[in-house]
């Protein structure tokens, strides 16, 4: 009598819990070999700005192993496939390197219709817009009817280091320009008459 009532207390409880169970194997995944295999890919570590040169890539990235699904179209799988040149575009941390995302030169980075062009500069023409603003600027022709746009979003591409100039040091800024601009920046630049405003 004892074990029938034993019984009648715990089947119940036995019954729900074996259901439970094979509910929750039902559940998990078996895995599938092929959806779980992992292949390299050339992953950002830190945010990467576009014109980044493929050095700078190289010790800003780090490979992972990520689910073959994940894997990007022309995802880079070694840190020795990275293709020479610079970014193209800015990368997040995390975001997989392509070979699309590299460009021959900066001025190729930015697209067609871009030159480069270098001017000398006095640090307070081109500092705050660098320092402030980022890399799009407007180019300005100080002339003396007064100042008038010569370039609409021109792009730094380089600068020294402005902690290392004193204020009545000029210094060589590369601009990368239209290419419908080019002729005003020049007739500017070879007057002194170039001035940098952040956008």
């Amino acid at each position: 009598m004892k074990v029938k009532s034993l019984g009648r207390k715990v089947g119940p409880a036995a019954v729900v819990f074996s259901l439970t169970f094979v509910g929750v194997l039902a559940l998990v995944p078996r895995g599938d070999k092929a959806d779980d295999a992992l292949v390299p890919v050339v992953v950002a570590t830190r945010s990467l700005s576009d014109g980044t040169s493929t050095e700078g890539v190289r010790q800003g990235s780090a490979v992972r192993m990520v689910p073959e699904k994940a894997r990007a179209a022309g995802a880079i799988s070694s840190l020795a496939g990275l293709p020479s040149g610079v970014l193209a575009y800015d990368h997040v941390v995390g975001q997989q390197l392509l070979s699309s995302s590299f460009a021959v030169s900066r001025v190729r980075s930015l697209g067609a219709g871009f030159v480069a062009v270098s001017v000398k500069l006095d640090p307070q023409r081109w500092v705050g817009p660098w320092l402030e603003a980022g890399r799009f600027v407007d180019v300005f022709d100080t002339n003396e009817a007064g100042p008038t746009l010569a370039a609409s979003r021109a792009v730094i591409l380089s600068v020294p280091d402005p902690s290392d100039l004193k204020p009545s040091d000029d210094a060589i800024v590369s601009l990368g320009v239209p290419k419908d601009s080019l002729v005003d920046v020049l007739l500017a630049a070879a007057n002194n008459r170039v001035w940098l405003v952040g956008r």
